[in-house]
């Protein structure tokens, strides 16, 4: 029992020490977040050209950022301030880019809405045409009736 005690107190700040290095920012993390300026359009670290003049540059302040301590946000403003806004993956979300984030479920909302519209307007124009189709045939149904009934009794009656 002594011997597990012993253990336990021993193997546990080395579990608190595994967890800060899981914690600890990479660089692929930050490339993610960034777009390669060669002009392949594709995220920093999918960009795979061989002899790519942007994005070994960028993975090298990338790294030399981290080994200095600096933040992933830190590091993007760095990248944002050097090419722009374009040097993001994605865009933030705040202000008026908020719009893109929200632009898409607008539309697929409104466009819901629209496709519903449609089908409920095309469904009661049809049950209205079904509707005064029904009334056309019974008026006609209706005035044939009286007239061949009246040929059938009298029909009917030259034949007793």
């Amino acid at each position: 029992m002594k011997a597990r005690t012993i253990v336990l107190i021993i193997c546990l700040p080395a579990l608190f020490l595994l967890q800060v290095s899981a914690f600890a920012l990479t660089p692929e993390e930050v490339a993610y977040q960034l777009v390669c300026q060669c002009g392949c359009g594709l995220v920093l670290n999918s960009c795979n050209h061989s002899e790519c003049g942007v994005a070994i540059p960028m993975r090298e302040t990338i790294k030399q950022k981290i080994e200095q301590g600096e933040t992933l946000e830190q590091i993007v403003s760095y990248f944002v301030s050097q090419y722009g806004e374009v040097v993001r993956s994605s865009p933030t979300k705040k202000g008026f880019n908020l719009t893109v984030w929200i632009l898409p479920f607008i539309g697929l909302a409104a466009g819901a809405g629209v496709i519903t519209l449609v089908i409920i307007l095309w469904t009661r124009r049809r049950r209205s045409l079904v509707a005064a189709q029904t009334v056309r045939q019974t008026e006609i149904e209706g005035a044939g009736n009286d007239k061949y009934e009246k040929i059938f009794e009298q029909e009917f009656q030259d034949f007793d």
